[in-house]
Parts: structure tokens; sequence; C-alpha cells
């Protein structure tokens, strides 16, 4: 969906207060229950809603925003985030007219397949700052649940972004 200037800082503005609201929520509930070392990556489903629902000149400019957000509530490296987010969303705009969200499984099993896109970037680049493969080991054993129960999240937060965004599918219209 090619959206205006104008739409854009009202749908951002409404993204990021989502995003708190996810943030603060698992920053406080997942300890409470014992789950240190997990945190779901809601900037990662948000960053794949923006590649996947938006055509727009600002693209990268959001991803920046909503990795900066992510980073007040996480010590992750926002400069890998954001460069992730971005050659994903690079890989998705190629392959836009291959991806259609026909059903809820098709948004699951796209969603979970990007997300191993952008782990895959992200643990090149750790690679290639710190050379330690076991701490990449450790890192992709939290990913597997994290990126699971993201993935199971999917249509629902998609949902909710297509209100926030005013976007649809126009594809599924056209058929």
């Amino acid at each position: 969906m090619k959206i205006q200037f104008k739409d854009l800082i009202p749908a951002m503005m409404w993204t990021i207060v989502l995003l708190i609201l996810v943030e603060i929520f698992g920053t406080a509930l997942f300890p409470v229950v014992g789950g240190y070392k997990y945190r779901l990556p809601f900037n990662i489903l948000i960053i794949l809603f923006l590649g996947f629902k938006l055509e727009t000149p600002f693209l990268g400019l959001l991803i920046l925003v909503i990795q900066l957000i992510h980073a007040l509530f996480s010590i992750e490296g926002w400069a890998m985030g954001t460069l992730a987010g971005i050659s994903v969303c690079l890989v998705i705009s190629y392959l836009r007219e291959l991806i259609h969200f026909n059903t809820i499984w098709m948004t699951m099993l796209i969603t979970q397949i990007f997300q191993i896109i952008w782990f895959g970037i992200v643990f090149g680049l750790f690679y290639m700052k710190n050379n330690d493969m076991n701490f990449l080991i450790g890192r992709f054993y939290r990913f597997i649940p994290e990126s699971i129960v993201i993935s199971l999240l999917s249509p629902s937060v998609f949902y909710l972004l297509d209100r926030v965004w005013h976007a649809r599918d126009e594809r599924l219209l056209d058929s």
C-alpha cells in the first residue's frame, strides 16, 4: 500500500504507543514468570508488517525509529537491528508480488521465514564483530521459542496494525 505523508505520522505514533506497551508488558511479565532470558521481539514483528504492507520511501526511517524505541527497553544493538530490518525489507520488496496473506497459516509461515532471515543477518553481524560462536549458539536456542511465539501472534498483531495503518492487501481484492 502506498501511504501518503499526512497519514504516516499518526499511524507511526499509534505504532510507537503499541510498541511501548508491549515492551513494558514483556519487560515486566517475563521475569515475573521466570523467563529472564526470553523477550518477545515485537519490534521485528512491527518492522515485518511495515515491510509487507507499506511502500514508502520513508521505510528506512520508520525502521530506525522502531529500533530506537526498542533500544530503550533492551541492550540489543539498535544499529544491527536497523541494518537487518532494512535488509529484510529489501528482500520483501523484491518478493512482494509473491507474498500473499491468504490464510492465518500462511501469515505465520511467512513471518517465521523472514524472522529466520533476520536472525541470519544478525547472527552474521554478531559473528563478524565478536567471533564467538558459543554466544551465538545460546542465542539461537532462545531464538527458536521466541520466533515461534511471535509467528503465532503475527495474524492478530497484523490485524491490529492493519487497522492502525489503514492497510489492506489490494492484491486479494483483485482476485
